[in-house]
Parts: C-alpha cells; sequence; structure tokens
C-alpha cells in the first residue's frame, strides 16, 4: 500500500510540479495540452491579460507538486491543489472535449489521495473548535508615561 501511496503522491505532484515549470520555461519534452477551441483560447487570454493569475496559479502549482514529491505536508498540498484540480477538470470539460481525460485523471487522483490521507482531515470536521492553551514567552507591560 505504501508504494501505491507513493506512485501516485509522485505522480500528481510531477504533473503539477512539470506542468507549473513549463509556464515559466519551456520544458522541450513535455506534451503541451494543445487549445483547441476559440473559447477555451479566449478564456486564457483574458487570464494571460490580468498579469497576476497565471503565474500565482502555475506558482502554487510549483510549491504544492515539489512538496507532494518529497512527501511534506502532502494533506495540506493536497486542499490547496483541489480547487485547481477542479478548475482544471471544469476547464477541460466545458471547453476542451478532447483533453478531458486529463481533468478526469488529476482530478481523481487528487480525491483518491485525500481519501487514502482522509485521517488528517478528522479535525477539520469537528463542530467545536478546540483551542489549545499556551503561554505567551513576551512579558507585555503597559507603556510607561513620560512627564
Amino acid at each position: 500500500m505504501r508504494i501505491f501511496v507513493f506512485i501516485l503522491r509522485t505522480a500528481l505532484g510531477l504533473f503539477f510540479l512539470l506542468y507549473g515549470i513549463d509556464y515559466f520555461y519551456h520544458i522541450k519534452y513535455l506534451p503541451p495540452i494543445v487549445l483547441s477551441t476559440k473559447e477555451a483560447t479566449g478564456f486564457i487570454n483574458i487570464l494571460a491579460k490580468t498579469g497576476y493569475i497565471l503565474p500565482a496559479v502555475y506558482g502554487t502549482e510549483i510549491a504544492c507538486g515539489f512538496f507532494l514529491v518529497i512527501n511534506r505536508y502532502a494533506p495540506l498540498f493536497l486542499i490547496i491543489l483541489m480547487p485547481i484540480t477542479v478548475n482544471i477538470f471544469l476547464f477541460l470539460y466545458f471547453y476542451q472535449d478532447d483533453n478531458v481525460y486529463i481533468g478526469y485523471s488529476a482530478l481523481g487522483l487528487n480525491l483518491l489521495l485525500m481519501l487514502i490521507y482522509r485521517k488528517a482531515y478528522t479535525h477539520l470536521f469537528n463542530r467545536r473548535g478546540r483551542f489549545a492553551s499556551f503561554r505567551l514567552l513576551v512579558n507585555v507591560a503597559p507603556p510607561e508615561e513620560k512627564e
């Protein structure tokens, strides 16, 4: 089971890591996702004209993919990647019928890994938040008055 989870996590992490890097530095051997409809091209062009959406999304993909590959905080980064994965799936489903298998596989891998890591998410579904008691290590004193 550990090898199976390793393969799934690494596959999803490499997908997001490589396609995120491909946005900034084009990777020669990575097959491009070709936009075949005019609506899809227009939508991506509008996002590119904003100047910050695509770099932010692809930067997030790089960070999350890297941490999935090295297996650090994997449940956290799966949650962070979930909205991106759903948007990839919906974009490909509505605009790119010929590439929808990419969306199915990315969404399926993300959901399957979240199901595998489901024990890490149990604290998210508590009815009431439980806060740990802690002490401040800083002495807070009222400011002295000047005469």
